[in-house]
C-alpha cells in the first residue's frame, strides 16, 4: 500500500478530494489531512506519506515553505500542488523545487486520478530501484570479504597502478591512514606437527589466530587482514601509541601458544607512508620471516626468546642457553653461523629497533627508551644506538635518522 496525504485549509476540498477517487483501487491509503501548513508539516514526518496533495495557499506555512523543509529534511515523497490559475508566480518557484506535478482549481476528478496515476507508476520504479540497489548492497556486504581478499591478493603479488589501489581501497571500505602497523604471523608446522595433524585445517586456523590478533589488538582499530597463498597471515590496523604497540606481537604470540598452543613466527613493522609502504614492507617481512623457518630449532627457539625478553637487562647467553639446556659456546656458535650475527649483536641490533618505535612518542625521555629496552646505563644505550644507526638517539628524535 502506498500512504497519501492531503493538505488544504478548505474542508469542502479535503472532502471533495476523498470522495473523488476509490484509493483503494490504486493500492493507497489515505493516512491524514492537514487544514495549515505547520499541521501538515507535523503529519507529514509522523506518517512518512508517500504522495502529499498539498494547496500552495495556507495560513501559518504556505506550500512552498513546506516543500522546503521536507526537502531538507529528506522526505522523499510525490508532491502535488493544488492551485488556482492567479497563483501561476508560486507555481514557477515550486516546480524549481521539483514537485511532481499540479492539479487547477476547481480540481477535476479525471485530472486527479491521472496525475495519482502517474505518480504511483512511478514509485513503483522508485520502489523498483530501491529493491535492486538493497540488493546489490546485501550482496556486496555478504562478499565483501571474498572480494577484499582477491583485491589484496592481486595488490601485494601484481603490479596493480597506485591509482586504480586507492579506488579498489575507498570501493571496499578499506581507509588507509599514513600511520600504520602491520603483522604477518607464521605458524610454524615442524614445531606443530601434531596438534595441525589432530585437530585443525589451514583455514580454521588462519580464522582462529586472527580472531586472537583483532582481540589482543584492541583499540588499535584493525583495518583489513589477509591470508596469502603460503598461509602468511597479514593484519593491517592504525596506531596511536607507539609503545604500547611494540609489545602487542609478543601478546599476541603468548595468548596464541597460551589458547591454540601454536608456535608461530611474527613479525612487525610501523608504516609512516601509508598504501606506498604495505606492499614494500609486506614482501620484506615475508622474506625474513621464511628465513627465519629455515633456521635449526635450537637457533629459532633461541632467537624468539630474545624477542620476548629482551627488554630484560640481566638478558644473557648463558641465560638463553639455560632455558634450552644448550652449551654457551655452542649456541653462540651455532647463532653465529646461522643469522650472520653473534649473540650481542643480534640482542643489540633487535633492542635498537625496539627503541626507535618508542622514540615515536616525544613524551617518553632517552632515558625512559633505554630502560625499556634493557638498559640500565643511558651512555651505554647511547653508545650502542650510535653504532647501530650512525646518529645518537637525539639526532635521530631531532630528524636526521629518518629517511
Amino acid at each position: 500500500m502506498f500512504k497519501l496525504m492531503i493538505a488544504d485549509d478548505e474542508a469542502r476540498i479535503r472532502r471533495g478530494i476523498r470522495k473523488a477517487v476509490a484509493w483503494e483501487q490504486f493500492e493507497i491509503e489515505v493516512v491524514g489531512e492537514a487544514e495549515d501548513g505547520e499541521m501538515a508539516l507535523s503529519l507529514a514526518q509522523k506518517t512518512c506519506p508517500d504522495i502529499i496533495l498539498l494547496d500552495i495557499c495556507m495560513p501559518f506555512l504556505n506550500g512552498l515553505e513546506l516543500i522546503t523543509k521536507l526537502k531538507a529534511s529528506d522526505k522523499e515523497c510525490m508532491i502535488i500542488i493544488i492551485t488556482g490559475h492567479d497563483e501561476f508566480e508560486y507555481m514557477q518557484q515550486a516546480i524549481k523545487l521539483k514537485i511532481f506535478d499540479y492539479i487547477l482549481k476547481p480540481v477535476n476528478k479525471e485530472s486527479l486520478k491521472d496525475a495519482i496515476a502517474r505518480a504511483i507508476e512511478e514509485l513503483k520504479k522508485v520502489r523498483d530501484r530501491r529493491n535492486y540497489l538493497d540488493w546489490v548492497n546485501k550482496q556486496f556486504d555478504n562478499n565483501i570479504n571474498t572480494l577484499r581478499h582477491s583485491f589484496v591478493n592481486s595488490w601485494l603479488s601484481g603490479n596493480m597502478p597506485f591509482e586504480a589501489v586507492v579506488n579498489e581501497l575507498k570501493f571496499l571500505r578499506i581507509n588507509i591512514d599514513n600511520n600504520v602497523g602491520i603483522l604477518i604471523i607464521k605458524v610454524l608446522d615442524r614445531f606443530n606437527t601434531e596438534v595441525v595433524s589432530k585437530k585443525w585445517d589451514n583455514r580454521l586456523l588462519s580464522f582462529a589466530i586472527i580472531n586472537i590478533c583483532y582481540e589482543v589488538l584492541g583499540d588499535f582499530e584493525p583495518i583489513f587482514n589477509y591470508v596469502d597463498n603460503e598461509d602468511n597471515i597479514m593484519i593491517v590496523f592504525n596506531i596511536d601509541n607507539p609503545y604500547e604497540w611494540i609489545n602487542i606481537g609478543t601478546s599476541i604470540e603468548e595468548k596464541i601458544l597460551k589458547h591454540l598452543k601454536f608456535n608461530i613466527l611474527l613479525e612487525q613493522r610501523r608504516i609512516s607512508n601509508g598504501i606506498v609502504g604495505i606492499k614494500q614492507a609486506y614482501k620484506s617481512i615475508v622474506n625474513v620471516i621464511n628465513e627465519k623457518a629455515m633456521l635449526k630449532p635450537v637457533v629459532l627457539l633461541a632467537i624468539k626468546y630474545i624477542e620476548g625478553n629482551y627488554f630484560s637487562n640481566d638478558l644473557s647467553l648463558e641465560v638463553v642457553a639455560e632455558q634450552f639446556n644448550a652449551n654457551p659456546s655452542y649456541l653462540s656458535r651455532i647463532i653465529k653461523q646461522e643469522t650472520g650475527s653473534s649473540f650481542i649483536d643480534y640482542l643489540t641490533n633487535l633492542r635498537i629497533k625496539k627503541a626507535i618505535f618508542i622514540m615515536d612518542d616525544p613524551t617518553i625521555k632517552i632515558y625512559q627508551v633505554a630502560e625499556m629496552v634493557g638498559y640500565s646505563n643511558q651512555h651505554y644505550f647511547c653508545k650502542a644506538f650510535k653504532k647501530v644507526m650512525g646518529i645518537s638517539p637525539t639526532e635521530y628524535r631531532g630528524g636526521s635518522g629518518i629517511g
